[in-house]
């Protein structure tokens, strides 16, 4: 999310220039002169005077060069070069490369609340509550947000309870190899209601104010469930995923593991 809305920002920003230099060399003054409304381009001092898009898009063809992609930017990366050669002459083409002030790496962050029930005697739990909190700048798309955040969380769940990764220790074979032997998460594997909330705090290095979440989300429900079964046996905490029902017997009756740390796949 941070860096796609810089670039489309930038695309952005650099078409509208082009509209505007095209509106003042058909219709007069100065490219400053003009705005728009969403379906036309105005001079600002007359707003009778205008172009619609579509107009503005017929005197891009008609003008060629850098208006309609026949030339572009020399620093944009040569997959860029290819797309917009692909659309020369299709229109108003807007093609910018991201060189907006950036300071370092900028992280997406979250962090999740998990209650269960954990029975000792069968080593199962029933994940009663969850809720995850993103901290990603401005939220653009709350309802896309939202299922990001209970998308992760479900994926999460699924590594810790499911997600076994066994491998053939001489020659590297997976020993899980299907659905029944590796599972994924199903409804009875959740809680019915996962709730989701954000910060919304802008980023000051996105124009939009927008960051990523992403992975993230997966990350804190993982930290956030084996957390809970390490509250519900006393402080015990395995160190690894998944946390299957077996270790949590072997824990609980004092028994050894059927395995140790990294003899499997685990993340």
């Amino acid at each position: 999310m941070f860096t796609q809305t810089r670039t489309n920002y930038v695309a952005a920003m650099d078409a509208l220039e082009k509209m505007k230099q095209i509106a003042a060399e058909t219709m007069g003054g100065e490219a400053d002169d003009y705005d728009i409304d969403g379906k036309r381009i105005f001079n600002v001092e007359t707003p009778e005077q205008g172009m619609s898009y579509g107009a503005i898009a017929a005197r891009a063809i008609q003008l060629g060069g850098a208006y309609s992609g026949q030339t572009w930017p020399e620093d944009i990366h040569e997959i860029t070069q290819r797309s917009v050669q692909n659309l020369a002459g299709s229109g108003l083409i807007g093609v910018a490369k991201d060189n907006l002030p950036r300071d370092g790496v900028i992280p997406g962050l979250a962090c999740a609340f998990v209650e269960i029930e954990l029975d000792l005697e069968t080593g199962k739990y029933e994940i009663l509550d969850y809720v995850g909190i993103a901290e990603c700048g401005t939220v653009v798309h709350p309802q896309g947000l939202a299922q990001q955040m209970k998308g992760g969380a479900v994926w999460g769940m699924g590594m810790v309870g499911l997600e076994r990764h066994v491998y053939d220790p001489q020659n590297g074979l997976p020993a899980n190899v299907s659905y029944h032997q590796c599972g994924i998460p199903s409804y009875l594997d959740v809680p019915s209601v996962t709730r989701t909330g954000a910060v919304d705090i802008p980023d000051p290095q996105n124009p939009f104010g927008a960051r990523g979440i992403g992975e993230p989300a997966m990350g804190c429900s993982v930290a956030a469930l084996t957390s809970a079964i390490s509250d519900a046996l006393d402080g015990h905490m395995f160190g690894r995923t998944p946390v299957s029902a077996d270790m949590i017997i072997n824990h609980v009756t004092g028994g050894e593991q059927s395995f140790l740390p990294l003899q499997t796949n685990n993340f």
